[in-house]
Parts: C-alpha cells; structure tokens; sequence
C-alpha cells in the first residue's frame, strides 16, 4: 500500500468512527443514513480483504475479550427486538439480516463485530420510538449500544489500521479504494449538506472527517503556507527598505 493509499483509507477511518459517534443525527436524515451505509459496505469490503488473511496482533483477539463479549450481549437483545418488528412489519428482508445468537457475535471477527455493532446501533437510533413501545428497547438501550459499539471500533482503529496497510492488496482492492475516494467527495458530500441547519455539531464532525489529508495534500499546504510566509517576509523587507 502507498503512502496516499494508507493515508486515504485513514481518513475513511475517520469518517467510520464520526459516523458512528454521530448515529442519532446520522439517521435523523433517511436519504443520507442511506449514503452512509453505502459508504460503509465499501469499507467493509476492505475490511473483509484484511481478515481473509490469517493475523497475530493485539486487535484479532479483541471480540473475545470481556469488552467484546458484552458487546455480543447487547446486540443480542437489540437484534431479537429489530428481529420481531421488522417480522411484525412483515420485512422479512431486513428480518432475515439480523445475528439472533449469542455465539453469531462470540464467532466474529473483531472487524466483522465491529460493522454487526455500528449497524445495528445505526438502526436502533432510527426505530427506538417503536422499539420503545412494544419491545422493551428503552432509550439507555440504545445509547449504551451506540457507546459501546463506538468504544468497541476505537480499539480496533490503530491495529487494524495497520493491518489493512499490509493486507490490501491487489487490483480488486485499489479499484475498492478509489471507489470509496469518489463515494467521499461526491454523493456523501452532497449528503452532508442535508445536515447542515438541522444537525450542524455532526455536519462540522464528518466534514472535518472527510477532509482530503493524503500525503500529496499535506505537502501541498506546507507548500502554500511557505510560499506566503515568502511574500510575507518579502513584503515586510520591501516595506523596511522602502522606509529607510
């Protein structure tokens, strides 16, 4: 992996985590909770590149840790509720996506958890006034899943971040990430704006997030603040001169 292609797939990073901690807001907008999930099924795919290979490193063993076991519970229970509405709503397409069991979540991947949590507490957000009234999901349900399911990710994000620096490799994955660069500045900025008078705290959080902060960016903004710290000085001498 390239120095612009680890620095790109750390801003997505960035995105996924903003995302997360700004659930509530993210799907207090439909159209661009749809955008989100786009972007992060691409993401997950980079994520699945990685864990098809076999790692030893701190984060492959997280999901099997205490906080990953609890994890696993919570969901769980979100899961079997989300289950029975959407069954009761007779969708039996989103029914079917739901990992009803404990050991669905004891048996995943740290990354594969990762997404399962961010999903779900994704989903939670958007249907806890339903989920409230029928199904004993209460509002501290919700917000310890959307917790949780941030906490969980931060702990993946520095390991597996270098993992994936290792791992993704080949033309199917370049192409993956020159998809999501595209996804990034195109539909998902467009999408922010729907966010901006009503949510401004999260579309200020994921717009920062979703900067361009690769290694020919950073270069070109040291380039640019020297080159006016040049005219500065310039000026300044020619005004000294002009004086004397």
């Amino acid at each position: 992996m390239t120095k612009d292609q680890f620095a790109r797939l750390a801003r997505h990073r960035k995105v996924k985590k903003s995302l997360a901690e700004y659930a509530a807001a993210v799907a207090s907008v439909p159209a661009f909770a749809r955008i989100s999930t786009r972007f992060l099924a691409q993401l997950a795919l980079l994520d699945g590149a990685a864990t098809r290979n076999a790692v030893t490193s701190e984060g492959a063993t997280i999901a099997k840790t205490t906080a990953g076991r609890a994890l696993g519970t919570r969901l769980t229970k979100a899961a079997n509720a989300l289950y029975l509405l959407y069954k009761d709503e007779n969708n039996l397409e989103e029914a079917a996506k739901m990992h009803r069991h404990p050991s669905d979540y004891t048996n995943m991947g740290d990354l594969a958890l990762a997404t399962a949590a961010r999903d779900l507490a994704q989903r939670l957000t958007a249907r806890q006034a339903d989920l409230k009234t029928d199904y004993n999901i209460k509002a501290a349900d919700v917000a310890a899943v959307v917790a949780d399911a941030a906490s969980f990710d931060g702990m993946l994000e520095d390991t597996q971040l270098a993992i994936d620096a290792g791992k993704i490799k080949g033309a199917a994955a370049s192409t993956t990430l020159r998809d999501l660069n595209a996804y990034l500045k195109d539909d998902f900025r467009a999408g922010l704006e729907l966010l901006k008078d009503t949510q401004p705290e999260a579309y200020k959080a994921l717009r920062e997030a979703s900067q361009v902060d690769d290694a020919r960016y950073g270069k070109g903004k040291a380039k640019g603040a020297a080159a006016k710290d040049g005219e500065a000085n310039k000026g300044a001498l020619g005004e000294r001169s002009g004086g004397g």
